[in-house]
Parts: structure tokens; sequence; C-alpha cells
């Protein structure tokens, strides 16, 4: 079959591999209908992430179950499923508590050893570990294009709000208007906030940010912190959605957030640190909360609704469909900026 696959730093490559097969008796395998380049994907493009060459890459995915192991239940060969980016046993102590992203076996698809060696969602076919868990089983009434996100990007969008508590009446800010910061935008406006500021310094992303009913702020052409306060008589926001993983975005949610406020840290982090001054942190009285990965599985049913009935819309967000074989090129622009969401078509 044909699938995207990391060739080194920089470079991603279309190529010919192996097929997947049934390994245990709980797997499904899934004819990818639909699939696409997610900003973490970049991660890994560009070495802030490991992955060998000729390993496969990608971890967003909508399909068709082809065939399932003896074990599966929840889903049957012909269902039209999306895909959970990462792979939770479902019977652990995490899992159990609606931790999947803590799950004592998490895997993650197109992440090489270090996600569990289980291929990459850019492909024709995928095997999925523990199906009855990580497939969620999709309604006649939701198109592919729709559905493609809730397995990764529109759900941690959807439990960025809800790690930040976003309620009725609160100022929220979006540190990054991202396909992260684009869903939570339009999920804390569903948690009934009052308004929501998206921080982005790149036109296009504040362009659809603010269709989606978010207030832009240009950070490269207003002081963020001034913006804000100048909307919240001077306080600053109530919450504030950190989605971008980089420590100048961490330093802006901080200097955003009001005393007694909450930042949730959504953005993806690996080696960075940063300087805590903490008597200031604590004299401003600050909940600053790490989400660390979206568990997908607690929170995908919830964002489902929320799609399904409108609240939630991710087609502004898409800016290419190309075809697999041209995923080489779709890297490029989305990696570049010129894209916004790079749909891939098996």
């Amino acid at each position: 079959m044909r699938a995207v696959v990391f060739e080194g730093v920089g470079r991603v490559v279309v190529a010919e591999v192996p097929e997947p097969v049934l390994r245990e008796p709980d797997d499904a395998i899934v004819r990818v209908r639909l699939a696409a380049i997610c900003g973490s994907d970049l991660h890994f493009l560009h070495g802030k992430a490991p992955l060998a060459p000729g390993e496969q890459i990608g971890h967003e995915a909508v399909g068709v179950v082809e065939a399932v192991g003896p074990s599966v239940r929840r889903v049957a060969v012909g269902d039209r499923v999306a895909v959970s980016f990462a792979i939770a046993c479902g019977a652990c102590w995490f899992c159990r508590a609606g931790q999947t992203q803590l799950c004592e076996d998490l895997g993650t698809l197109g992440a090489g050893i270090f996600g569990g060696g289980l291929g990459g969602a850019q492909a024709e076919l995928l095997r999925v570990p523990h199906a009855d868990v990580n497939l969620l089983a999709l309604p006649e009434d939701l198109e592919d294009e729709r559905a493609l996100f809730l397995g990764d990007v529109l759900t941690t969008g959807v439990y960025a709000a809800g790690v930040a508590e976003v309620g009725p009446g609160q100022t929220v800010a979006v540190v990054g208007a991202g396909p992260v910061g684009f869903f939570a935008a339009q999920a804390s406006l569903a948690r009934g906030a009052e308004a929501v500021y998206a921080l982005d310094s790149l036109p296009d992303r504040l362009v659809l940010a603010e269709r989606v009913g978010a207030v832009p702020i240009d950070v490269g052409a207003r002081n963020p912190q001034m913006a804000l306060a100048a909307a919240t008589e001077d306080r600053g926001a109530d919450v504030v959605i950190e989605a971008v993983g980089h420590p100048a975005a961490f330093e802006t949610a901080i200097d955003v957030v009001r005393r007694g406020g909450l930042v949730a840290v959504v953005g993806m982090y690996a080696g960075e640190r940063v300087e805590v001054p903490l008597g200031v942190w604590w004299a401003r009285a600050l909940d600053v909360r790490f989400a660390g990965i979206c568990p997908v599985h607690a929170w995908w049913g919830r964002a489902m609704e929320d799609l399904r009935a409108g609240r939630i819309d991710p087609a502004p967000l898409i800016s290419h469909r190309l075809p697999l074989e041209q995923a080489p090129l779709g890297y490029e622009l989305f990696a570049s900026r010129r894209a916004t969401k790079v749909l891939l078509v098996p």
C-alpha cells in the first residue's frame, strides 16, 4: 500500500509499505478515506520529536472498518469511523478513570518506536489496536470532512475549554489561533463565554478566528497585555488557553490573565524550560494547569454533540485538499504557514 513516510528532518515521501494485518484479537484494520496533516506532525518533520527514517507518519483519519479481530464488539466491518490519535488500552487504572492520555500502555499513531510502532494514518490502510476503545462509530449525518477532526484537534479544543472550566459570562483569551486554538475558541463560545479573544500574528488565522466569533488580536501590531486590559477594565482575561507550545506563548498567557485567573496549557512541550517567579504567581493567585495530551476517548462524544448541533464548525479551517501522493507538497504548504489545514485523500 501507499503511505507517507519520514525520510529525514524536513522531508517526507510517499512510498510503498507492507499492508497492516490483524495481530491481536481486538485489532481492526481501517481503510482510510481521509487523513490530515496536523501541527504535531511538524514536530516530527522538524526534529523536535524523534522519528526514524522510513517510519510512517500521521495520526488524523476517518475511514471504513475493513477487518476486525474476534474480540471486537463495538464496531463491525463496514462501519464508518473516526480514529483516536492516541491509542489507549481501555483497561488500566487510568483508562478506567477516564484519563486515557495517561494509559499505562499508551501508543500514538505515526510516532514511530516512541508511539509503539503503530504506523501512520496518512496511508491507505491503518491498523488500530483495542478497536473498541480507539474507534468511534459515526452517524450518517456527519460527513467525513467534519468527522475527521474528532480523533484529535477538534476534541482537543473541546477538552481545552473543559480543562479551563470556561463558563457563562467569562472573558477568554486563546493564545495561538492555529487549529487547536480555532476549535478552543469555538468550544469556549459554546460553553457560554461572553467574549473570546484570539491572539496570533498570522492574518489568515485571525480571519478564521473572527469568522467563528472570536475577537482577533494581532500580537505583532498590538501589545496583547494592553489589549486584554483595555477590554476588561484593566483586569485581564478570566481564562487563558495556551494553544501553541512555545515558551513565548506561555509567557504571553501568564501576562494576559487576570489576578486569580486560570491558564490552561494545551500546547505541546518537549524539552523547553522557563524560569518561574513563584512569588509573583503566588501573589497573583494564578491557577496554571497543564492539560497534557487530550484524553480523546473521554471527550469525543461531547465534541461530536457540539459538531452535530452546529456549535463547532471545522469547515473554515480547511484550506487544501490533496491526493495522498501530493503529501510532500501538503507538508511544505503547512510548514510554511501557507495552509491552515491540509486534507489528504488516499
